[in-house]
């Protein structure tokens, strides 16, 4: 931006009203006015020439009042009163019949300007006073009794016009500078100003406008304080919230937390019943084993006595059979006994006398003969019974054989189960010990829990409180402002 496209500053309260800045430059303007306007007086009194000294004056006076009332903070005021103090320092001049002394109130003037911190005041002014000279200058080189310097002298004046350009060119740079500072000052002003809200602060800078590189490091720096403080709010409501949850939470969590505890306490209470309980299946198992290892033992033996049961009954049976070939064999010789007693009683009864004692001898031969049949035959009946009954006793010591080694069997598979029992009861008993110990220590922990729960729970009320203090403490902070109804 260029110097002479930088606006006037803009002041604290200038909006929809006059600027007081400006209002401040009109005074002092007409302060000087005033002071010139006496020194006028004095001047024309001075040099015999108190009508027109009195005339300019009042006319004069009269235009920076009506300006004053009409327009005032305004360019235009600031204009015409310019113009008013230019032309009492032309009066001086002209008073002073173009003494060089008085010409310093041309500098005095520019140099007063500066109050307005506008350059084109002080630009207005240069080029009225150089019109001034140079149409003064030369009116009093054509005799008109006008007066610029006491002899007319245009390089002089052209000299002095190089110094007020010069003055002039410095005093619109100080102006912009000091216009811009103003204008930032004015802005900061304002941001500042906007920050009180009563007991309170407004962070909420949507509505101001900021053209300063000064207001908008403010403005920028007060919206991101909004933001923080709006997060700071947000996080401090989102841990209030959080913590009532979590004291809620723990709350619960430390009543279930007892019941656990108290449930645990049972259970272990029934553990330790449980493993007295399986200590004794264990024993009763371990006694239960050597009993049936006894039994298996003793069926074995069984098995063995019954086989050589069976063995014996097998020669029983042999021993029967062999019997019955032997009264076979004695039946046999009866008969053929008796059929040769038979023969001998035949040729007894041939040889009459002579063979009658061999006849009776034959005859109980064959009564002999007769009765070892008989007898043989009831030896062979009472043998066929025997074998029949041995063979029958025989296939009940093969079925006694056979059910008791399936006894035997049995019994050693019960033996074998009991031990597998025996090994189970044992290993179940190392288990539910185990049991019985996680258990305790379980409690233990569901006991450290609790305490745990509660100190969470406090931690967490205390937690809620700083998060109660912290959002009282961004309460003062207004982070929108309220809309008038």
């Amino acid at each position: 931006m260029s110097i002479f496209s930088a606006p006037a500053p803009d002041f604290p309260g200038s909006a929809g009203g006059p600027n007081p800045g400006a209002l401040l430059g009109d005074r002092v303007i007409l302060a000087a006015i005033g002071l010139s306007s006496l020194a006028a007086i004095a001047l024309g009194l001075q040099f015999v020439d108190s009508v027109l000294a009195l005339t300019a004056v009042v006319v004069l006076g009269a235009i920076a009042v009506v300006a004053y009332a009409v327009a005032p903070g305004t360019l235009a005021s600031r204009l015409v009163l310019s113009f008013v103090q230019v032309s009492l320092v032309a009066l001086h001049i002209q008073l002073a019949r173009g003494m060089l002394e008085f010409h310093f109130g041309v500098f005095v003037t520019l140099a007063l300007l500066l109050v307005y911190l506008d350059w084109r005041p002080i630009v207005w002014a240069a080029a009225l006073f150089a019109v001034h000279h140079v149409v003064f200058d030369r009116l009093q080189a054509a005799g008109v009794g006008l007066y610029c310097i006491t002899t007319p002298d245009l390089a002089q004046v052209m000299l002095h016009a190089l110094y007020v350009v010069i003055q002039t060119v410095l005093e619109v740079i100080l102006a912009v500078k000091m216009g811009r500072t103003a204008q930032e000052s004015a802005e900061l002003q304002r941001l500042t100003a906007s920050l009180a809200h009563g007991d309170r602060i407004m962070l909420d800078m949507s509505h101001m406008t900021v053209r300063t590189p000064g207001g908008r490091a403010l403005k920028e720096a007060l919206v991101r304080m909004h933001e923080t403080v709006a997060t700071v709010q947000q996080a401090a409501a989102g841990m209030a919230v959080a913590c009532e949850e979590i004291a809620s939470g723990a709350q619960d969590l430390s009543v279930r937390t007892e019941h656990a505890a108290g449930s645990l306490q049972a259970t272990s209470a029934s553990m330790e019943q449980l493993t007295g309980t399986v200590g004794q299946t264990a024993a009763a198992s371990a006694q239960a084993n050597t009993l049936a290892v006894s039994a298996a033992g003793v069926a074995q033996r069984g098995g063995e006595v019954v086989g050589q049961v069976v063995r014996t009954m097998r020669d029983i049976n042999e021993g029967s059979a062999r019997i019955a070939d032997i009264t076979g064999v004695i039946d046999s010789i009866a008969f053929q006994t008796n059929i040769l007693a038979l023969n001998a009683a035949v040729e007894a009864a041939r040889a009459g006398e002579q063979g009658r004692g061999f006849a009776v001898v034959a005859t109980e031969v064959r009564g002999l003969a007769q009765r070892s049949a008989q007898a043989a035959r009831e030896i062979s009946g009472l043998i066929s019974a025997s074998v029949q009954k041995a063979s029958q006793g025989g296939q009940l010591a093969d079925d006694a054989g056979r059910t008791m080694a399936e006894i035997v069997g049995s019994v050693q598979r019960v033996s074998a189960m009991m031990g597998e029992i025996h090994t189970a009861a044992r290993d179940q008993s190392s288990g539910i010990a185990q049991v019985n110990q996680s258990v305790g220590l379980l409690d233990q922990m569901t006991q450290q829990n609790a305490a745990l729960v509660e100190e969470s729970a406090a931690a967490a009320a205390t937690l809620k409180g700083q998060a109660d203090r912290l959002a009282e403490a961004v309460a003062v902070f207004v982070l929108q402002a309220q809309t008038p109804r």
